[in-house]
């Protein structure tokens, strides 16, 4: 009876310890007990199969004036657009206050300065989304302004200072910085393979880049991945599938979950709309407004490396993202690039292609070479639009499915146009194709002529 007694007494001391240890990690660290309250852990596997949003919203363009002339950089095995960015991170950027607004001849004297390399942005974004980006906690608290392009000067006599430039007003802004180095930045630019002489130009509706002479361009062959509606059912309805109602009409199918969420999925143009009608807070800065297209972004599809913001429209809260491929553009075969996000007081609407470039393949195509921009500009002009009329002008990639194979894209060079609101490629508008009849050689243009089995995720990190 002793010994049976003794071995209860020890086990109810055993048991008060166990207790006293576990309340102890509870109340010292109660995260780990909670993660299935839908608390957010940003070391999740969902977050870290995210592209990051330094990378979503990044520069696609750099522009170095090298003292001679002003030339567009790209390298396709390293993203050095994005990694400037990054570089600027190390920097201790302090207030940024306005040098000047709407003033044209000053603005473009400045774009086209010596020793000065521009990180150009699709689309705008904002000084506090800037700081966001940066982890620069002073910035996010900044007075907020719209730009689209940093100037950083390559003289180190000049490295004590930033500028910030907005094409659509002709605005700049201007800050010191600590610790910045020309060094970097120089040394990222000459990793360029790809180096095409330009030149920037107002327009009525902003600052146009023109490429002076003509310019060879890969095409390029990719694998396209799509996924089945019931995947993206589990990622945007966040309920039960046994609560999605489904119904079909011909080959376009929509769920729904009450009143609340309807999914739209037209199989024949492999286009979808959701619509949530619950999520009816309008975004009320510019910072919220890039954060939560983000997320809804990444929800649709979580691990685009080449996803890019190219169109934000704060009046109308819009934003598109588009793909990437060798620093430019790619268009497909509808009017919202590849995902459209609005947000509005009566629910957010994200419309996305079910169309992803996965992985590229072998091909036996001959590289594309394009018209000057100001013979593309003079046969606008011949087949009946000003200059006046041009919204947007750029190179971009078009998107084609090969007729023997659904499955694979072919992706071609041309140039595309904005007129009244609608992008077209230079052909559509005019009946005449971008490209030279001529092959051109020019010790200002220096192609990337590796295999076209790259890695899709060139435009990554």
């Amino acid at each position: 009876m002793k010994f049976s007694r003794l071995v209860v007494q020890i086990l109810l001391v055993v048991a008060v310890v166990t207790s006293f240890i576990l309340s102890f990690f509870i109340w010292t660290n109660t995260a780990r007990y909670q993660r299935g309250r839908n608390i957010d852990v940003s070391t999740s596997d969902v977050d870290k199969n995210k592209t990051p949003i330094d990378q979503i919203i990044s520069p696609t363009q750099i522009i170095w004036q090298d003292g001679k002339d002003q030339r567009l950089l790209y390298n396709n095995k390293d993203n050095i657009s994005f990694n400037m960015q990054k570089t600027i991170k190390n920097w201790k950027v302090g207030e940024f206050k306005e040098e000047f607004t709407k003033d044209g001849a000053k603005y473009q004297k400045l774009i086209q300065r010596k020793d000065m390399i521009q990180l150009i942005y699709p689309t705008d974004i904002s000084i506090r989304t800037l700081g966001y980006l940066l982890g620069n906690n002073q910035l996010q608290k900044a007075k907020d302004h719209p730009f689209n392009r940093i100037l950083l000067s390559t003289d180190d006599k000049d490295t004590d200072e930033i500028y910030l430039a907005n094409d659509e007003n002709y605005t700049v802004y201007k800050a010191s910085v600590k610790g910045a180095s020309a060094d970097p930045i120089i040394k990222l630019a000459r990793k360029a393979n790809i180096d095409l002489k330009v030149k920037l130009n107002l327009m009525k509706h902003g600052v146009v880049t023109f490429y002076s002479d003509p310019i060879t361009l890969k095409r390029y062959s990719y694998v396209m991945s799509s996924k089945a509606d019931s995947e993206y059912t589990t990622n945007l309805f966040d309920t039960n599938t046994d609560d999605i109602n489904n119904s079909a009409e011909g080959n376009t199918y929509t769920y729904s979950v009450g009143e609340s969420k309807r999914l739209v999925s037209d199989h024949d143009k492999n286009e979808l709309t959701f619509s949530d009608y619950t999520d009816t807070s309008v975004p009320k800065d510019l910072l919220t407004f890039f954060q939560r297209g983000y997320k809804k972004a990444t929800n649709i599809q979580n691990s685009v490396s080449n996803l890019r913001l190219y169109d934000a429209s704060w009046k109308n809260k819009t934003l598109i993202y588009r793909e990437y491929v060798e620093g430019f553009p790619i268009f497909k075969k509808s009017e919202f690039g590849s995902i459209k996000i609005v947000f509005s007081r009566n629910g957010s609407t994200e419309q996305f292609l079910n169309k992803v470039l996965e992985v590229p393949v072998p091909s036996d195509l001959r590289n594309v070479t394009l018209k000057p921009t100001t013979e593309i500009m003079k046969e606008l002009n011949n087949a009946g639009y000003s200059p006046s009329d041009i919204q947007k002008l750029e190179v971009g990639y078009q998107w084609t499915n090969e007729e023997d194979n659904n499955s694979v894209v072919d992706l071609e060079p041309t140039y595309y146009i904005k007129i009244n609101n609608h992008w077209k490629s230079f052909d559509d508008w005019t009946g005449i194709s971008a490209q030279t009849v001529s092959s051109y050689n020019s010790s200002n243009t220096r192609v990337n002529t590796s295999a076209n089995t790259q890695s899709n995720t060139s435009e990554g990190e």
